[in-house]
């Protein structure tokens, strides 16, 4: 059985230099940024969502750990008390390649909704980039459903 453990600043080191260069990655690749812009953007976006990094209020970082106490991953999320109905943001989610197809991903996002039930969560949401197929088959095997889509279409190529 997993759990959740807290971030150290040298967690919350390593995950910023994982997770902030991927999202710049998965944004070029949607069409979104420019491979020149796409950085400076990415890090500009942690930032505004992070300022106090992982003291920031309402926002929930925390490394995953396995039944030996090893760090096998790590997970983000928001939790937005405005909405009508109370909800979290699952922001960012990974297993490091050790700890993948191990049951430790169905377990982790369990005890992720577990958590956040117990701050009056009532609603998890995430976002999820269209070429992610293995990710995105994972939330929807989690019994996550598919609310939006977003299309995009270029005009000059």
């Amino acid at each position: 059985m997993i759990t959740f453990g807290p971030m150290s600043d040298d967690d919350f080191a390593a995950f910023i230099r994982k997770a902030i260069p991927e999202y710049a990655y998965d944004q070029m690749r949607a069409g979104n940024w420019t491979s020149t812009e796409a950085a400076g953007r990415a890090r500009a976006e942690f930032q505004q969502m992070l300022p106090e990094g992982p003291q920031t209020p309402n926002a929930y970082l925390h490394v995953i750990l396995d039944e030996q106490g090893h760090k096998i991953g790590m997970l983000w999320y928001f939790v937005d008390p405005s909405r009508t109905k109370k909800t979290a943001f699952l922001i960012e989610f990974f297993l490091f390649p050790e700890g993948r197809r191990k049951g430790y991903e169905a377990q982790a996002l369990a005890l992720f909704e577990d958590e956040a039930r117990s701050l009056g969560v009532e609603r998890v949401e995430l976002q999820i980039f269209s070429h992610k197929g293995e990710d995105i088959q994972l939330y929807r095997e989690n019994g996550f459903q598919d609310t939006s889509i977003f299309f995009s279409k270029n005009l000059v190529e």
